[in-house]
């Protein structure tokens, strides 16, 4: 599998967590394209260019609720524990927001800092980049040497 960022690098004195740092570089690419095997340098060029699309998306137009606190609360009785109770973990978490916002809001990210992504913010056409997106998607789905299909693995058991 090519990777899209380069050398991944595990933090220091913690050699064992690389797949988590992976998984994290994959999720995008990986929950639209699944896991299909792509092996050419062109798919890996369309790759690295929908990878990019998919981060921009993800990070100015689509809003996520960020954790404010976990609060753990007394015992409750739960059918796991026989009857001796457990706790409750409440959640509470902030109002839905881009990513983007969030950065413009954190007093550390520098003016300049600020000008430039609200640039990016009004360069940024959201239907132009979905659209980019699927004609990037329906081309690596074309270019895949691996149908998982149902259907042509059923074709290909029946021309046995």
């Amino acid at each position: 599998m090519f990777k899209a960022r380069g050398v991944v690098r595990s933090r220091p004195y913690h050699k064992n967590d690389n797949c988590y740092v992976e998984s994290k570089n994959w999720t995008l690419v990986r929950r639209c394209l699944g896991y299909r095997r792509f092996d050419t340098k062109s798919q890996l060029a369309d790759l690295q260019q929908l990878e990019t699309l998919l981060a921009q998306r993800a990070n100015i137009l689509q809003p996520s609720m960020a954790l404010l606190e976990k609060i753990r609360t007394g015992k409750h009785p739960s059918p796991w524990t026989k009857g001796l109770g457990g706790s409750k973990i409440q959640k509470r978490y902030h109002a839905p927001m881009t990513p983007l916002h969030r950065l413009l809001q954190a007093p550390e990210v520098s003016d300049q800092a600020k000008a430039r992504l609200l640039r990016q913010l009004a360069e940024i056409d959201p239907l132009s980049l979905q659209r980019d997106i699927g004609i990037l998607e329906a081309r690596l789905l074309r270019k895949t040497s691996q149908d998982l299909s149902l259907k042509a693995v059923t074709e290909q058991t029946i021309s046995l």
